[in-house]
C-alpha cells in the first residue's frame, strides 16, 4: 500500500494535472474547517490550486450528485474527479454508501475508477 507522503506519489500525481484536461478533486466531510484545512493541505504540499482543482461536498448524497452531473456535463465521456478524499462519518449518506454508490454509476457508465481515499478522525479499528 502506498501513503500520499511518500516521496514522490503526491508529485508524480499531481504534477500529471497540468497535462491534458485539468485533473479534479472532490473533498467530501460535513465539517467545513475539515474541508479547509485539507483545501490547505493539498495547496501547500501538492501545488493544487483550491480555486480551479477542488470541489467540495458536506454529504455523500452531493458529492454522488456532483459526480453525476460532471458526467452528465462531460457527455458521459468523462468525470473530471481524479481524487476523492471521503469523510467516513456523515450525514444523509455516509463515506462507505457514497463510495459504493459512485463507483457503481461509473462502472454502470463505463468510466474509469477515480482514486476515493478514506479520510476519518476516528482510529478505531471498528472505523478503519
Amino acid at each position: 500500500m502506498r501513503h500520499i507522503d511518500e516521496p514522490g506519489l503526491s508529485q508524480s500525481f499531481f504534477s500529471q494535472a497540468n497535462k491534458g484536461p485539468l485533473k479534479k478533486i472532490l473533498v467530501v466531510d460535513d465539517w467545513g474547517f475539515n474541508i479547509m484545512a485539507l483545501k490547505i493541505i493539498l495547496r501547500i504540499d501538492c501545488g493544487i490550486d483550491p480555486e480551479l482543482q477542488i470541489d467540495s461536498a458536506n454529504d455523500g448524497r452531493q458529492a454522488l450528485s456532483m459526480v453525476k452531473s460532471n458526467v452528465r456535463e462531460n457527455m458521459m465521456e468523462r468525470c473530471d474527479y481524479e481524487f476523492i478524499l471521503m469523510d467516513c462519518n456523515m450525514p444523509k449518506m455516509d463515506g462507505y454508501q457514497a463510495t459504493s454508490a459512485i463507483r457503481h454509476f461509473l462502472h454502470v457508465s463505463g468510466l474509469p475508477q477515480p482514486i476515493i481515499s478514506a479520510v476519518t478522525g476516528h482510529s478505531e479499528s471498528s472505523y478503519v
